[in-house]
């Protein structure tokens, strides 16, 4: 496919047919993706591809637990989906510290805090990463979705797959063959996002 009808025609798919996608597609489709820029080339990510549908089923059931708990509702499909789907890359951000890190915590506490929590130059990798990813999915004609929401349920999640602290559960992106889509998002004019200077 070229690029940039991927760019164009990629979808967020919430709903997949059900039929299996073998292990070495998904394998497949996790080392094209690890081709991401990441500062310093740290590539401080890791993915887990979960298969087991006990466990996303557990997932789903802690991401519908808090849910509730904290907002006194059941929690919408836009939360749960990503057991629907055949497989789940759950993605996993390890730490990322440079050392322009070190110099500004003794020495500048401002720039540091937003270095770290503002800039984020390792979310910055990992999600470059996360995007990498659904377009090799949709390049090799499977639906994903950029999924947060779920990790309102994101301790209980990490505890279920076994992340270990210091790293952190990032995103989940459901796999699988794409039900039909018909309609895509309008997105905004290029003069609304652009400012030449």
């Amino acid at each position: 496919m070229d690029l940039i009808e991927a760019f164009k025609t990629r979808k967020s798919i919430r709903k997949f047919k059900n039929e299996d996608v073998d292990i070495e597609r998904l394998v497949k489709i996790i080392e094209i993706s690890a081709s991401a820029p990441s500062g310093s080339n740290a590539q401080n990510w890791f993915v887990y591809i979960i298969k087991s549908k006990e466990v996303l089923s557990r997932m789903k059931n802690e991401a519908a637990s808090v849910y509730k708990k904290v907002v006194g509702k059941d929690a919408p499909r836009v939360y749960t989906f990503f057991d629907e789907a055949p497989a789940v890359f759950a993605v996993v951000a390890k730490p990322y510290i440079s050392g322009i890190d070190d110099v500004l915590e003794n020495s500048d506490k401002s720039r540091s805090f937003a270095r770290k929590f503002i800039i984020n130059p390792g979310l910055q990798g990992v999600s470059s990463l996360i995007t990498h990813i659904l377009l090799a999915c949709h390049n090799d004609g499977l639906g994903a979705c950029w999924m947060t929401g779920p990790l309102i349920a994101k301790e209980e999640m990490e505890n279920i797959i076994g992340v270990k602290k210091p790293d952190n559960l990032t995103a989940l992106i459901p796999v699988g063959i794409p039900m039909e889509r018909t309609s895509k998002t309008t997105r905004k004019d290029v003069s609304e996002i652009i400012k030449v200077l």
